[in-house]
């Protein structure tokens, strides 16, 4: 795959994950809460369900993204985890430095 076209899907994935992190409301009485699906495909609308639990364990790495089970791209990134309602991808280093520094909840720097 082409160094051009893994960058792309690395921006996308980190552009939804700037949206989820807005996320706040709970949806229902089961405690999950609806995210946008984080992966790097063009178009993809469709939402995840987790718990804010979950939701918080994927953002403990910055080259992690939740993504709806089917969405990962195996030239990009791996699969690291598999729920019901979503899986937990990591991004290959080579895009690592994409991900990582666009992490909003990367520490400011001096």
């Amino acid at each position: 795959m082409e160094e051009q076209r893994k960058r792309r899907i690395a921006m996308n994935e980190a552009t939804f994950r700037r949206i989820n992190e807005g996320v706040r409301v709970v949806d229902g009485a089961d405690g999950l809460i609806s995210f946008v699906c984080e992966c790097g495909r063009l178009g993809c609308n469709q939402l995840i369900r987790l718990d804010r639990r979950g939701y918080e364990a994927v953002r403990e790495d910055p080259r992690r993204f939740a993504v709806v089970p089917g969405h990962e791209i195996p030239e990009v990134e791996d699969v690291v985890e598999r729920h019901e309602e979503y899986t937990v991808i990591e991004k290959h280093a080579d895009t690592a430095d994409i991900v990582e520094s666009s992490d909003p909840r990367r520490p400011l720097e001096d």
